[in-house]
């Protein structure tokens, strides 16, 4: 997930010279929801100001109710609770109760290599610890001890020494989590409501519990085939901890990502550092540029929610995404978000599709080279649909919308010219791609 976040977000271009529009925002997510896509809520703040904020779909379904998402409806934020993390991490930075450069073994001695990883390598990703939801005895499902999830931790090898590359791991802020409440002396709960939630008066932000829908939380569901819903079981949260365990809503996500980005949480010298990228990581936040713009962003993932936050400094605006029911990619939906803000037109999915014979789905299959792709994109026929994918890895399903094109959930749509052997590969916000079939 993260690789693909970020090979998508590179293709993000902003033209904040176009007038922005926002109301087909409101039609894109009504045509997802409608279509059994999507439930949710985004936000969009700009220069300090929430310019837009929308919501679809229900936040709980049963026998006799199914209320609507609103605004002050949450949802369980997964991963993106690591930028919370980093934030509070690089506070006890500025504070001079510990060093970036500090070994792990002043905390956590048993864990392996504890005297050669240090904080600043749990915080990029570079301490080469075993991923722990990767064992096979972790049940996310069930609670867990620190004492339980050290002992867990402990029982693997590391993957790698620490600096030899970036690698995510949710341990690593597991693990961070664990020494915010070590240092500070109490519960991560009370560490966020005291140095994030409270300073920014962010109403709807706290560490999760069970799921109570009495208190505007959303459970989450995946869509079934036919579109009915299936609803999650919930993960136990003293299980990811400082890597995932907060509840929030849109609102208070924007607030906070714009208070992150205008210095209003930790120093100057210490947003540098969580603001530097090594490869794919930063510390709590990723990062790409294009066209001479930085944007940085954290998604999320867990039980069947997910969630995006993006931060982009050139013109001052952040967006939030939040879904308890997702079947679509998450990156057209902030691809859209960006391309109305710059007055651009939006990708807007068709649902129909069309049935090709095996004869007809050969004709598009083969090699083709696109410009401004670095990997050409390789086509096959399974017999029923056309598969694609880089270089012939990782092959999508593409649905047929008429002869000659097809549509991809992630956002794209690809239309053929056989006669010409030419691909055209168009994207919301993004000028079409050329594509031409290798001989």
């Amino acid at each position: 997930m993260i690789r693909t976040l970020l090979v998508l977000l590179v293709f993000i271009v902003s033209n904040v010279s176009k007038a922005q529009n926002l109301e087909p925002l409101d039609s894109f997510l009504d045509t997802l929801n409608k279509n059994n896509k999507f439930m949710g809520s985004l936000s969009i703040l700009k220069e300090g100001e929430i310019i837009y904020n929308k919501q679809v779909g229900n936040s709980y379904i049963n026998e006799n109710e199914k209320p609507a998402i609103t605004s002050q409806s949450k949802f369980r934020i997964g991963s993106v609770t690591k930028t919370f993390t980093a934030v509070m991490i690089f506070q006890l930075v500025d504070e001079g109760k510990i060093e970036l450069d500090e070994k792990l073994s002043n905390y956590f001695p048993k864990i392996p290599n504890a005297n050669k990883i240090t904080i600043a390598n749990l915080l990029d990703h570079s301490s080469g610890l075993f991923n722990i939801p990767r064992d096979d005895n972790f049940d996310e499902h069930k609670p867990i001890t620190q004492k339980g999830m050290l002992d867990l931790i402990q029982s693997h090898a590391v993957d790698f020494q620490p600096n030899e590359k970036n690698e995510y791991s949710n341990t690593n802020y597991i693990l961070l989590g664990y020494l915010l409440e070590k240092i500070d002396k109490t519960t991560y709960k009370s560490i966020l409501e005291n140095r994030i939630v409270s300073k920014l008066q962010l109403k709807n932000t706290y560490y999760g519990d069970v799921i109570d829908i009495t208190n505007n939380e959303c459970l989450s569901y995946s869509y079934e085939e036919d579109g009915s819903l299936y609803q999650a079981k919930q993960a136990h949260l003293s299980n990811p901890g400082g890597a995932g365990a907060i509840v929030s809503n849109t609102t208070d996500l924007v607030v906070f990502m714009d208070a992150l980005f205008n210095n209003k949480l930790m120093s100057s010298k210490s947003f540098k550092a969580m603001t530097t990228i090594k490869g794919e990581y930063g510390s709590g936040i990723m990062s790409a540029e294009k066209g001479g713009q930085t944007i940085y962003a954290h998604n999320g993932s867990i039980d069947f929610f997910k969630s995006m936050v993006m931060y982009i400094p050139a013109s001052k605006t952040a967006i939030a995404f939040t879904a308890n029911a997702l079947d679509f990619g998450l990156m057209p939906i902030m691809f859209n978000a960006m391309a109305a803000l710059q007055g651009e037109e939006l990708f807007i999915p068709s649902f129909n599709s069309i049935s090709l014979t095996e004869k007809e789905l050969q004709l598009y299959e083969g090699v083709y080279t696109c410009e401004g792709l670095p990997f050409n994109l390789v086509f096959k026929s399974n017999g029923t649909a056309l598969q694609g994918g880089p270089e012939g890895r990782d092959l999508k399903t593409l649905d047929a919308t008429s002869k000659d094109q097809f549509k991809l959930d992630l956002g794209a749509v690809l239309k053929f010219n056989v006669k010409e052997k030419l691909l055209l590969f168009e994207q919301s916000g993004e000028t079409p791609k050329k594509c031409l079939k290798k001989e």
